[in-house]
């Protein structure tokens, strides 16, 4: 059971994801808000996934004697620097592109050069990368139950890998900003 939680927050992350490399492309506020709609859905299913999954399988592991196998105690710490993640950096930078939004704005209004910057915010799309990535670790570790230092490290590479995906995203201005 809880494997089918990590998968589905794996899934959620993955969503935040495309959500946000398509929000990043929007060119106008309309397209902007239908991907920010897509977006809305899935931090709280992770995040509130997340935490349930820390709490249980904090409490199950620790009924059952397992936090001596390395593996879980290094997921327990994956999972709490997902959510670390997602409220300390992700949350408050999606709030702040809903407020940069116009209210009353036409459907195909283009977005301004705030809205832009706002959306290809790279610590942002950096944050969600890392997040998904650590979230593959973590399902990664609970098939192959490994000892904590290698489980250590297999979270720490995610984290790595996540950091190096997102090199292009900090090199280069958003992408519907050059087609402008």
């Amino acid at each position: 059971m809880i494997h089918e939680r990590v998968l589905r927050c794996t899934l959620y992350s993955s969503l935040e994801w495309t959500a946000s490399a398509l929000f990043r492309n929007a060119a106008s506020i309309e397209q902007l808000r239908s991907w920010l709609r897509v977006f809305k859905v899935s931090p709280p299913l992770s995040g509130a996934g997340l935490g349930i999954l820390l709490l249980s399988g904090g409490y199950l592991a620790s009924l059952s004697g397992a936090m001596k196998q390395g593996w879980i105690p290094a997921t327990l710490i994956g999972i709490f620097f997902a959510l670390l993640l997602g409220f300390a950096l992700i949350l408050p930078r999606m709030k702040r592109i809903r407020a940069a939004l116009p209210s009353g704005a036409g459907a195909n209004e283009p977005l301004s050069a705030s809205i832009r910057a706002v959306t290809s915010d790279p610590l942002l799309l950096t944050a969600i990368r890392v997040r998904v990535l650590l979230a593959t670790g973590i399902l990664y570790l609970m098939a192959a139950k490994m000892p904590l230092l290698p489980s250590l490290a297999i979270l720490g590479i995610a984290v790595v890998v996540g950091i190096l995906v997102s090199i292009p995203v900090w090199n280069r201005a958003s992408p519907a900003a050059v087609k402008a």
